[in-house]
């Protein structure tokens, strides 16, 4: 893995998150750096106090980040750590032995002073296991509607990062999303991925088209993940990606709109927030506004509960179920346009 291109992914990961390092000073000592995220930053993490920390240690008047670090309410209280180092550094090619024994030597010390030095309110926590919350740096799709692609334009399956909170993208509900939606595509000049996630939706309708994808999501890591994934693929040109809650900064019409929406259900399910939607709201929301961002021919492909009909508002759009099939429950891919 080329480690440069490592690097830009890891600096597209921290700025999603909001993290400035204190400039390069070479009159500082080597030592462990502790930098505390904001709490919208550590809540993108279901940190259960809203509080999580970056560990870094300064070598040489330069500062390496080395893991995020958060605490995570999940049948107890896990210690959760996402590993933030590279296999190397292109600027300094010593770091990665370096930063392994500093990490060593802090997480030697007694438990309760590594929480201390990490966050004061998590010492004496009760701890039940510890969770790594890892990203891939180098990781392949395997999705078959996306190899074949891949492989048709670029002749090969390149690597993609996936950032913690994206959710993984190996999953039947993008699968059947993209086989159903991209062949129904050609002709579409603009298109809008609602919730972009990793970023794979709009890297295959820019590569499949050539044209212009926007994509947008509500995690700004999901943002960070879309651009790596971009420039991974070539298609950082096609491709327009920023934070959106969702219509709230979404200001244009389009052909067609793709949404993996999460299930609109009637009971809560706190452990998985991407992949639900208690009672409907996002959902009806989305479609009660979608008119105003379709053109005259435009359409949404939706993946979403079985039944629309609770959801769907009462004048404005029509709809036909495309596609059913069974995952975590049912499911089906739907098509909405304009009346």
């Amino acid at each position: 893995m080329n480690s440069s291109l490592q690097e830009k992914d890891l600096q597209l990961f921290l700025d999603s998150i909001g993290v400035r390092f204190p400039p390069d000073d070479s009159t500082l000592p080597d030592d462990i750096v502790v930098i505390r995220l904001k709490p919208e930053m550590a809540a993108l993490f279901e940190a259960h106090d809203n509080k999580a920390v970056l560990l870094a240690h300064r070598i040489q008047g330069r500062v390496f980040p080395i893991s995020v670090i958060f605490l995570r309410e999940n049948e107890g209280i896990q210690f959760c750590h996402s590993s933030l180092l590279l296999d190397s550094y292109a600027q300094w090619e010593h770091a990665v032995p370096v930063l392994r024994k500093a990490v060593e030597e802090f997480f030697s010390l007694d438990f309760n002073i590594i929480l201390g030095n990490l966050e004061q309110s998590w010492i004496h926590a009760h701890l039940s296991g510890q969770l790594d919350c890892r990203i891939h740096w180098n990781i392949k799709p395997d999705m078959k509607v996306i190899t074949d692609l891949f492989f048709e334009k670029l002749g090969e399956i390149p690597d993609i990062p996936l950032f913690p909170t994206v959710y993984y993208y190996n999953n039947p509900y993008d699968e059947n999303l993209l086989e159903v939606a991209l062949p129904d595509m050609d002709g579409c000049r603009e298109s809008l991925m609602l919730g972009s996630g990793a970023g794979l939706e709009a890297v295959c309708v820019a590569l499949k088209y050539a044209t212009p994808v926007d994509a947008i999501d509500i995690n700004p890591i999901a943002i960070a993940n879309t651009f790596a994934a971009c420039r991974r693929t070539g298609t950082e040109d096609l491709v327009h990606a920023w934070v959106s809650d969702g219509w709230n900064k979404v200001d244009k019409t389009y052909d067609a709109i793709l949404f993996e929406a999460p299930l609109a259900i009637h009971v809560e399910q706190l452990t998985d927030p991407n992949r639900y939607d208690f009672g409907g709201k996002l959902l009806k929301e989305i479609l009660s506004d979608l008119p105003a961002h379709l053109n005259p021919d435009g359409r949404m492909y939706l993946m979403s509960c079985p039944d629309l009909s609770p959801y769907i508002p009462a004048n404005g759009l029509q709809w036909k179920a495309l596609r059913y099939f069974k995952a975590k429950s049912d499911v089906a891919i739907h098509k909405i346009w304009r009346k």
